[in-house]
């Protein structure tokens, strides 16, 4: 039987999400949810709820705001997206794994 993670969140709707789901599921796909803050995991919700609904064409154009923001501003580089990326790898099956990739690809190239 395959590990349940982030991923079985999804399948529930937004709002009949909360901290201890996400608790759960992190602990699951071995991430350290002890250091996590509960303000950090309320963060975590409102994001599931402001882009839950959206498309990948909405959510293609406001990463690239973000990311065009965070390089002027300083706060965004390739050695983070690449963190970012090794982090939640794990937790993706193979056509979420292929999809992180063409996009990471796509910022270090800056054609987003």
């Amino acid at each position: 039987m395959p590990k349940k993670d982030l991923r079985q969140l999804k399948k529930k709707k937004l709002t009949d999400i909360n901290k201890d789901e996400i608790k759960k599921a992190a602990e699951k796909a071995n991430i350290n949810i002890k250091d996590i803050k509960d303000e950090n995991i309320e963060g975590f919700e409102e994001v599931l709820e402001r882009y839950g609904g959206k498309s990948e064409t909405e959510l293609m154009g406001d990463l690239e705001e973000m990311v065009s923001k965070g390089r002027q501003e300083g706060t965004f580089s390739d050695e983070m997206l690449e963190a970012f990326a090794q982090n939640v790898l794990p937790m993706m099956d193979e056509e979420q794994r292929e999809k992180l990739e063409t996009i990471t690809s796509l910022l270090k190239m800056n054609k987003i």
